[in-house]
């Protein structure tokens, strides 16, 4: 039975195995060591297999993490661990249920081949109904939703239940066939089975839905940025068509005070005419998204007295989406510039840099001063605007992690540095 919850467990973390055919291989022959060895001891101290669960369960699940990637949580691993044994409670205590009459003479402490049959064909059933829903259900979970809080809340449960089951798994069979007994358990095993499946189902529904407003309010964070970005540049150009239309009349000024020899009154104008054209923002970058973006935050640096340098080294069309990099940027620089504000006008300055590294990875980096002031909990930086986790880098968290990427702070000197780097 152990064989249909390797795959339960290795189907969903299938893009997050060191090597997916050795790590199966591998599970198998441990699990067959694992069973010979164990019937080896229950045989020769007479003993119920139940007793060797427990040392059973925690090396198949150092196994398991043994050939995760680390990019998958202690938490996320035990949620799927758990629920894989949540199945084979089930398929146990079905097998049991259903062939109660047969093991009713049964005195040896292990079940009939007949119930073993019946485990193993449910287990089989139930491993492919799972591989066609809730796997695709488990995937998406893994490589959209990384919120640890989540994941640490969620799996007790089936742990809990699964612990649950085996405690219910009877130990007189004449038991179940007592009255209606079998029948009930029968129904109750099947609903609740039910509502494991409805379990990852809404937490897949609830997930998916979280993300996709998430999504939206980045583009539409996104959106509002290039149509500000899209009204400068009008305005830019309605003011570039007023100064062509009037170069003639300055041009008529120009020569008279020259001809006049009044030069301090046409140093006096140039000055003037000169600063009416000063105004315009140069662009910052190729792409046009990332300007709007950058452009944005720059005057908001310039508007609060904070020095911000660019060296945005990106071509115009970007290799991933453009609401994606511009999360990640927007983000930091938000967080960059709220740091800068608590800082003397003559400390604050910020950096930005971005380019490509190659043709599929992508290096980000905003530097920025900072009182000195950091809240820690556990290791992970929290908010100092406001009780909890920061959204900010929670956000740059998300995006990262979709290209499998990495997200290092560096803090030293009054100085952080966060350091982006996307694969793309």
């Amino acid at each position: 039975m152990m064989y249909p919850a390797e795959y339960l467990c290795l189907a969903s973390l299938q893009e997050h195995l060191r090597a997916p055919r050795k790590t199966y291989a591998i599970g198998a022959s441990a699990i067959t060591l694992m069973g010979l060895a164990g019937a080896a001891v229950c045989c020769m101290l007479d003993m119920e297999t139940n007793f060797l669960l427990i040392p059973l369960l925690i090396i198949s699940f150092w196994l398991l993490r043994w050939r995760t990637d680390r990019e998958v949580s202690i938490s996320q691993t035990m949620f799927l661990f758990s629920v894989s044994a949540v199945m084979m409670s089930v398929c146990t205590l079905l097998a049991v249920v259903l062939n109660a009459e047969a093991e009713l003479d049964n005195a040896q402490p292990v079940f009939l081949p007949s119930t073993s049959v019946i485990c193993l064909t449910l287990a089989v059933i139930l491993s492919t109904i799972f591989r066609f829903t809730a796997v695709r259900w488990s995937r998406w979970l893994l490589q959209e939703y990384h919120g640890e809080a989540f994941w640490e809340s969620a799996w007790p449960l089936p742990a809990l239940y699964a612990a649950f089951l085996v405690f219910c798994m009877p130990k007189e069979i004449g038991i179940i066939l007592m009255n209606r007994i079998r029948i009930i358990a029968v129904l109750a095993v099947s609903i609740s089975l039910l509502g494991v499946f409805l379990l990852l189902y809404e937490m897949y529904r609830v997930a998916k839905e979280y993300a996709r407003s998430s999504q939206l309010d980045r583009e539409n964070q996104l959106l509002a940025v290039e149509s500000r970005r899209y009204m400068e540049l009008r305005s830019y150009l309605e003011q570039t068509r007023h100064l062509r239309h009037d170069f003639r009349q300055h041009l008529h000024v120009i020569s008279g005070l020259t001809e006049a020899g009044q030069l301090d009154e046409l140093k006096s104008y140039l000055s003037q005419y000169e600063s009416e054209l000063s105004d315009t923002r140069p662009t910052l970058c190729a792409n046009a998204a990332v300007d709007a973006l950058a452009g944005h935050y720059d005057y908001e640096a310039r508007r609060q007295g904070i020095q911000i340098e660019w060296k945005l080294e990106l071509p115009k069309l970007l290799p991933l989406p453009e609401a994606d990099l511009c999360t990640i940027l927007g983000n930091l620089l938000e967080n960059a510039l709220h740091a800068s504000q608590k800082l003397p006008p003559e400390e604050r300055q910020i950096k930005v840099l971005a380019r490509m590294l190659s043709p599929a990875m992508m290096g980000l980096m905003v530097e920025n001063r900072y009182d000195g002031v950091l809240k820690k909990q556990g290791g992970v930086l929290r908010s100092t605007k406001h009780d909890g986790q920061g959204i900010g880098l929670v956000s740059v968290e998300t995006a990262v992690h979709r290209y499998h990427g990495n997200l290092t702070v560096e803090t030293g000197g009054n100085v952080f540095r966060a350091n982006v780097l996307l694969n793309l």
